[in-house]
């Protein structure tokens, strides 16, 4: 997770928005509890990872951090620019991830082979490989709610109107993907009024 702090204060905001609009509102009782294995996991873990994209469009998130988390946490802004083109190009290697968890789930790779494909995909530390083996063996293929699901939501709220261009309909998009109850069948072709 590149920005841990955003990604726990949307997802705090996705569940609070659902039990609000949902259960309280709608009178839905079956949406004040929330299952971890659960299809809502794609939507919520994709919002949430997506919703840093929508608070700060653009460049806006990076100037931030560099010029007020960076330095609060001791950590050289000018290091900075290196450090994000690094995330992006090791956003790219994600999905690596999903097939690693299918192919060990499945049994095709014992946990030391699926440990070595991601070091050699997804560039980790043999550490960090375990590590995310380990995350694995606990959640299985919810791997998979973290990418897939931002772009699930990123095509939905885009699909939309919600364009980097047009933040207001980004946010009224993205506010009302959080209010209503929706799969990932649901939204593949749902296309809103605007």
């Amino acid at each position: 997770m590149n920005s841990p702090w955003l990604y726990l204060i949307l997802q705090s905001e996705i569940l609070m928005r659902l039990e609000q609009n949902l259960s309280k509102q709608q009178g839905w009782i079956e949406y004040s509890l929330y299952p971890l294995f659960s299809p809502q996991s794609l939507i919520a873990e994709g919002s949430a990872n997506y919703g840093i994209d929508v608070a700060f469009p653009g460049e806006s998130r990076i100037e931030f951090e560099k010029e007020v988390l960076f330095p609060l946490a001791g950590i050289d802004p000018a290091q900075a620019d290196l450090y994000y083109e690094i995330l992006a190009l090791r956003a790219k290697l994600s999905y690596a991830r999903n097939e690693v968890a299918r192919a060990y789930i499945n049994g095709d790779v014992d946990r030391e082979g699926g440990a070595a494909l991601v070091q050699k995909y997804l560039l980790m530390s043999p550490e960090r490989a375990l590590q995310s083996m380990s995350f694995i063996d606990k959640y299985r293929s919810y791997v998979i709610n973290y990418n897939l699901g931002k772009d699930l939501v990123a095509d939905f709220i885009e699909r939309n109107g919600g364009t980097t261009d047009n933040p207001e309909r980004r946010w009224e998009v993205f506010t009302y993907l959080l209010s209503n109850p929706y799969t990932a069948s649901s939204m593949a072709n749902k296309t809103l009024e605007k």
